[in-house]
């Protein structure tokens, strides 16, 4: 009897035992790492996701040459994309906060120059072609020269226009070739140093001749859109850095770019150069026309003559309808005034100019109370008069770098003062 009990207690032990260590090694298997070695799998989805770049990035490599056309891809692939499920905190952000806009689309460009900074290796795609223009980066360029002869001419004109009207002060403005906005070190070399044409045109001028000498305006604002691509004309971004200089030079404080409305007039816009380049590539540089609305209100006469026989009055002198450089004053005229009823009328500015001055014009609205315009190719007019009757404070001469190699504009100049 004793041994079977003391059998039953030695099984009893020995099942404990047992049972005890099944638990044991179930409960060490529960949390031990698994013994399969082989890479996880992961999914299809996520797969192509770290193996292929994103449309995005691919579209952004692409259009790194392009700022403008990166936005506007850029823009298409964020809302077409089926990659991303979920906005990531950066991706939800809105396109205006993160979007670059070039300073020559900018409604409010800063006083230094906003161009990225570019890095040049070679002269790019610049070719000189028969009619001595330069195709460069899909726009057309020319170049002025410095005539000291014509130049010491043009100074001996303009000290005679401070001699003939001793109580007015006479402002004289140049503004140079379009190649001076070029950025690439490399085409520049290829062309005449148009700063070092203005300076050296600012060098003969002597007198009491307030001259601005606009270098250092156009090399601070170096690659905005100061020029057209397609036409001779400058942009009126490029007549309004002249006006602040202007202002400046006589005393008045420049009313702040983004104070006028920005209008786009058209982007398409392809201008006259081809006239003179004679290449039909000249024609495919599109061109957007930019306005900045006078902020006054003002009447806009033009004349056909000096007896002042209507030829068209209007209550604005910038036209938004002709999507031309001839929405500024209607293009060139023999005789225009501009009258401004909010403005001191006795503060009266005559403006003397070639097509150049049509952009200016209108940002003189600001402070004068009447602006007389005055083509001197287009009317026979003798000024003395005028000035003395009008009580003119200011004489704004106008013309281009180009144009002051020759004696025609000299020649109108002193015409105008019967000489």
């Amino acid at each position: 009897m004793k041994k079977h009990i003391l059998f039953s207690v030695i099984f009893l032990l020995a099942f404990s035992l047992l049972f005890g260590c099944v638990e044991a090694a179930d409960e060490n298997s529960s949390t031990a790492p698994p013994k399969d070695t082989s890479v996880p799998q992961v999914s299809t989805e996520d797969s192509e996701a770290e193996s292929e770049p994103s449309n995005n990035s691919t579209e952004s490599e692409e259009n790194d040459m392009s700022q403008e056309n990166s936005y506007v891809e850029n823009e298409e692939s964020v809302e077409t994309s089926d990659d991303i499920s979920t906005p990531t905190e950066e991706s939800s952000k809105p396109l205006e906060e993160s979007t670059y806009i070039p300073p020559e689309e900018s409604s409010t460009p800063p006083e230094e120059s906003s161009v990225p900074e570019e890095i040049f290796t070679d002269a790019g795609d610049a070719e000189f072609i028969a009619s001595g223009y330069l195709l460069y980066d899909g726009a057309a360029y020319s170049q002025a020269y410095f005539n000291k002869r014509v130049s010491q001419r043009y100074a001996d004109a303009y000290v005679k226009y401070t001699k003939t009207f001793p109580d007015t002060r006479i402002t004289v403005i140049n503004h140079p070739a379009n190649s001076i906005n070029i950025k690439n070190p490399y085409v520049q070399a290829m062309l005449n140093d148009q700063g070092k044409v203005l300076d050296d045109m600012a060098s003969v001028m002597y007198g009491d001749v307030n001259y601005i000498n606009l270098r250092s305006t156009f090399e601070k604002h170096k690659g905005e859109y100061l020029f057209f691509k397609s036409d001779f004309h400058w942009t009126q971004l490029a007549a309004y850095y002249t006006y602040c200089e202007f202002a400046k030079s006589v005393g008045l404080t420049p009313t702040p770019l983004s104070a006028f409305e920005d209008r786009v007039l058209t982007t398409t816009f392809i201008g006259l150069t081809n006239i003179y380049a004679q290449d039909e590539r000249v024609n495919t540089f599109y061109d957007t026309l930019h306005a900045y609305m006078p902020r006054k209100e003002h009447t806009y006469t033009i004349y056909y003559d000096a007896e002042k026989n209507i030829k068209g009055q209007y209550d604005t002198c910038v036209h938004t309808y002709i999507e031309t450089y001839s929405c500024f004053l209607i293009g060139d005229q023999p005789y225009a005034e501009i009258v401004v009823p909010e403005n001191d009328q006795s503060k009266v500015a005559l403006v003397i100019k070639e097509s150049s001055g049509n952009a200016f014009v209108p940002f003189l609205i600001e402070h004068y109370g009447k602006i007389i315009v005055i083509d001197p190719r287009h009317i026979n007019i003798d000024i003395r008069p005028l000035v003395k009757n009008e009580g003119v404070d200011d004489i704004i001469l106008f013309a281009t770098a180009s144009t002051s190699n020759g004696d025609a504009y000299c020649n109108y100049y002193l015409k105008l003062i019967g000489q």
